[in-house]
């Protein structure tokens, strides 16, 4: 099982979007892929079609208020063969705190918690490096960090970085930075050229090949609450992150 924490300390910069569809393009080459919704925002549900607010689903709020805490209770199938999610909603970080103030515990998702059906479990962690991004970090075998192929976004990415250092002295030395990628890539535009080519420059090999474009079929996916794959599944941002879920398998020595 591998599992990869997405993060990033700023907002918008694609990685709701890259969990999701990357979650369904490792699906689709049948790797059982679960995503973990550990942002209160609770868009990747959304997108998976589990908006807590048109469904009965329970979500990880309920997780915490449950004695037994079975973590799989929790993990609902979604439209996209292979791909499963475990829900999330906007209360999620006021339980989340309340929880580590009465109980004296540092997380509350462990990596046994996972069932071991599951080949890759992808968690979505929220855009402040808080206790959720800490608890994605500190389970985490491995990180994958998006970029938006803009300048501002180089200057965010060095506390993103500082977090995940930390992690990896304090609480998970095993933790392994697998790459990074650009999203928002505007191929008219030579900022995003400048932009990834001194991502290579700083991190190397580190950067995948992949960059994921600007496109609209992206956005449509979103509202239509499916991954791009399955809403659009010639679309450019498809094809994008099928090669992209390639590059990481490869990364990870899978087949």
């Amino acid at each position: 099982m591998h599992l990869i924490a997405v993060v990033n300390n700023k907002g918008g910069v694609g990685k709701t979007t890259s969990v999701v569809n990357l979650g369904a393009a490792f699906a689709e080459l049948g790797k059982p892929t679960l995503v973990v919704d550990l942002d209160p925002a609770a868009s990747a549900s959304a997108h998976l079609g589990l908006d807590k607010a048109r469904g009965e689903h329970k979500t990880l709020c309920d997780y915490l208020l449950s004695e037994k805490r079975v973590l799989a209770d929790y993990i609902y199938p979604t439209t996209f063969e292979n791909l499963w999610c475990v829900p999330s909603e906007p209360a999620l970080s006021e339980f989340y705190e309340e929880m580590l103030q009465e109980e004296e515990v540092d997380f509350f998702i462990r990596q046994k918690d996972f069932p071991k059906k599951f080949e890759i479990v992808l968690m979505d962690s929220p855009p402040n490096m808080g206790n959720l991004a800490y608890n994605a970090l500190a389970i985490a075998r491995h990180v994958l960090i998006p970029v938006q192929t803009q300048f501002l976004a180089l200057t965010g990415l060095e506390l993103t970085l500082k977090t995940v250092y930390k992690v990896q002295r304090h609480l998970n030395p095993k933790l392994n930075i697998l790459g990074f990628f650009g999203t928002h890539y505007d191929r008219r535009t030579n900022v995003a050229k400048e932009v990834y080519r001194r991502l290579q420059e700083e991190f190397g090999a580190k950067v995948f090949e992949t960059v994921i474009g600007v496109n609209s079929k992206l956005i449509e996916a979103y509202g239509a609450q499916k991954p791009v794959l399955a809403y659009a599944s010639s679309a450019r941002g498809a094809k994008e992150y099928r090669a992209l879920a390639r590059e990481i398998l490869q990364r990870l020595g899978e087949k």
